[in-house]
């Protein structure tokens, strides 16, 4: 290699896959002009004599770089062809001197200076030798993109040879814990407005002031509750009693069938004989209004069908849309596909009021109006008082029109001031929602703009009920993998450690606290789109989703154009399945605090696995995901008896969708052999695990720890005390 080194005032690479393309360089404005084509070098004027132009015998790009000062220096490639996939980025590199650490980034165009540019991902190695390099990397396609590679943080010389993009790969991870717990299964959805012909395979009967709904199969005679009143998408566990009056144990197996939205997986029970048992089903339902529902039953060789009332309640946290009445009419024919959304934010126009108020009647949601400020309201709000029935319009929602968007935030707070005051005097019973004012990401999480934080001086935060926020986009790259040296890390990558602190809602709660604001706060139009790959821009904004719920978020709308990506393909597009599972676990849920940890699992940000734990009446949830390139096996240790498990995984490289669930919970053979009350789960990279457990003694103590999981003994010794594969209790 040394025989082959040129120097020259530039550093010069080309990629494998660009040779037969490259062009002669452009004229730039930089310190430096390019002496190789397709190159650029952005970096301090010291820097010249020291960058060394390499090239190996196999015409793969290598260069020798040391920045003059601790700004560093980028070597910035011509614009890459477009891709349609995630990419590998492969390498060698060696830190031959100094403190600086390189890094990896894409830049859109050259920068001016150093400092211009962003790393996406960087290395600090604590030796001197040569290190193999690969990163999978997904990018934003809707632009030419360049590749910058580069030195930040110090002065240093680094070599950075074999430089080459290919396809990425995903890795293969083995099954892990829970691999065999049952899928859950539900039956496909009841049309919309479905009702029953008769009480099919059961009969209603009067008892007392109670109305029941009375079914016989296989010898079980089961009593269910006419009507089920639960609020949506809270697991509302229907007292069902199961009387066997048989001399044998006999199962019963129950499904439901609902409007979409419904839920509940399919599972099996045993019932011992001679006795009358207190059964306790999960159902969930995610549209607001009265509904029937049918039962399935089936136990030995019979199966039965009985309809069931249920009323469904709205419940905070929420998920929603914000949609104009036009675009919401003009989707109207699928908008069963809505069901889980719990909230619909609509601009409105006086003269729509009415017509999209009887449309809405075809969706069970309560609707957020959502009113300009500055302007007169009040025939939007005559015409909205006049249809509260339908409305339900508990909520108002203010925006700012365009001539408001530039307004100072002291001419905002002055504005909303009014507005609410107007509001007020037509509906009395009404939260008003501060327009939805940007948020900017720092370091130290995501804090209020300087527009944002005038307006709350002014005391903008007095005049409303809850802060609406309006997060602008996700990031446009994202590291998929590191492997170093043929390993994958097991260190937390800068990209997802950053992204948890950058979107991180604590330092804005305390911004509002500092104002003796404690005020909920409202994810306003969440971004939908950042890197262009759908199942990972799906799972940022589902980690973004769970963070704000966390940290006190009651509400969160997405924009009208997810309307538009329910019309395109057969299946639903990976951000409306996310949206509608995180749905049935975040609904109604409350966010738990200072939970105990160890090493790797403290909970702290930038640790390899963030967690964020709630409770919902009887039911604990919990989710997590890992930050590092190899999955890691978390062992969940738990304080109170859990008689059901759901698992829901959201994953980048399979199937997106999973679910699992345990309808009679017991602790595995290896939890009894570690002698620990504890779920052992795995935790890939990307995805989302979440874990729901119906307890028998539910507390907000529930959870005790998350450790690593033991090592798999071998010689097992003693076994703790069982009942065999009966649940706690």
């Amino acid at each position: 290699m040394d025989a082959m080194k040129m120097r020259s005032a530039v550093a010069a690479m080309l990629l494998t896959l660009l040779i037969a393309s490259a062009v002669g360089a452009a004229d730039t404005d930089q310190q430096f002009k390019l002496a190789h084509k397709g190159w650029t070098v952005v970096g301090p004027a010291g820097s010249a004599a020291e960058i060394i132009l390499e090239t190996d015998a196999d015409q793969k790009p290598a260069f020798v770089i040391t920045p003059s000062s601790p700004v560093g220096a980028w070597v910035i490639s011509q614009p890459l062809p477009a891709m349609a996939d995630p990419i590998t980025l492969s390498m060698r590199v060696q830190r031959r001197s100094g403190s600086g650490a390189l890094a990896v980034s894409f830049v859109s165009d050259i920068p001016e200076s150093p400092g211009q540019v962003t790393p996406l991902w960087h290395l600090e190695p604590k030796d001197g030798r040569m290190h193999r390099i690969e990163l999978g990397l997904v990018t934003h396609r809707t632009e030419p993109l360049r590749l910058a590679i580069g030195i930040v943080g110090g002065e240093g010389e680094w070599s950075v040879e074999q430089i080459e993009l290919n396809d990425w790969t995903v890795p293969e991870y083995k099954p892990g814990p829970l691999a065999d717990l049952p899928v859950a299964t539900s039956p496909e959805p009841l049309a919309l407005g479905w009702e029953p012909p008769d009480s099919l395979d059961g009969r209603w009967r009067t008892v007392g002031t109670e109305r029941e709904m009375v079914t016989n199969v296989n010898g079980l005679r089961i009593t269910f509750p006419a009507k089920v009143m639960l609020t949506q998408g809270v697991r509302h566990e229907m007292e069902v009693l199961v009387t066997n009056r048989g001399d044998v144990e006999k199962d019963l197996t129950i499904s439901l069938q609902g409007p979409p939205g419904a839920y509940m997986p399919t599972f099996t029970v045993p019932f011992a004989a001679g006795g009358t048992t207190l059964f306790r089903p999960p159902v969930q339902m995610l549209q607001i209004g009265n509904h029937w529902v049918k039962v399935k039953l089936s136990s030995g060789s019979q199966t039965i069908e009985v309809p069931l009332e249920v009323v469904c309640e709205p419940r905070y946290p929420a998920v929603g849309i914000c949609a104009d009445s036009e675009s919401l009419a003009s989707s109207l024919p699928d908008v069963h596909q809505l069901a889980q959304f719990l909230h619909l934010r609509i601009p409105l126009k006086p003269e729509s009021t009415a017509v999209v108020s009887q449309q809405l009647n075809k969706v069970a949601g309560q609707i957020i109006l959502s009113l300009p400020v500055g302007n007169d309201t009040s025939a939007v709000l005559a015409g909205a008082n006049a249809a509260q029935g339908n409305w339900m319009t508990s909520l108002v929602g203010l925006h700012l029109p365009a001539s408001m968007q530039q307004s100072s935030g002291s001419d905002i707070a002055t504005t909303v001031a009014l507005a609410t005051e107007q509001i007020q005097s037509k509906l009395s019973e009404t939260a008003i929602i501060s327009p939805p004012l940007p948020v900017v990401t720092s370091a130290e999480g995501l804090m209020p703009s300087p527009q944002f934080a005038e307006a709350l001086d002014a005391g903008m935060g007095a005049a409303v009920d809850s802060v609406g926020l309006h997060i602008p986009e996700l990031p446009p790259s994202a590291v998929l993998t590191e492997e170093i040296d043929g390993h994958l890390r097991q260190q937390p990558c800068l990209f997802w450690a950053d992204f948890d602190r950058q979107y991180d809602f604590v330092s804005l709660r305390h911004t509002l606290t500092q104002r003796q604001l404690r005020l909920p706060l409202f994810l306003d139009s969440l971004p939908l789109h950042g890197t262009g790959d759908s199942r990972l821009d799906a799972l940022m904004a589902g980690r973004l989703l769970i963070s704000g719920f966390a940290q006190g978020c009651t509400a969160a709308t997405l924009p009208a154009d997810l309307l538009s990506s329910l019309q395109q393909g057969e299946g639903p597009p990976p951000l409306f399945a996310m949206l509608r599972e995180l749905t049935r676990e975040l609904a109604g849920t409350v966010p738990l605090r200072g939970l105990a940890g160890k090493e790797d699992f403290s909970g702290r940000l930038g640790e390899p696995i963030t967690y964020r734990s709630f409770m919902r009446g009887n039911e604990g949830v919990l989710f997590m995901w890992n930050n590092t390139s190899r999955p890691i096996d978390v062992a969940v240790l738990l304080q109170a008896l859990p008689l059901q498990m759901h698992l829901l995984r959201l994953s980048y490289s399979e199937q997106f969708v999973q679910r699992r669930f345990q309808g009679l919970f017991s602790l595995s053979d290896e939890a009894r052999t570690n002698r620990q009350q504890a779920v052992y789960v795995r935790v890939r990279p990307l995805d989302i695990v979440g874990l729901s457990f119906n307890f028998k003694n539910p507390h907000a103590g529930w959870l005790g720890q998350l450790l690593p999981r033991p090592p798999v003994k071998r010689d097992y010794g003693p076994d703790w005390p069982t009942r065999g594969d009966q649940p706690w209790g």
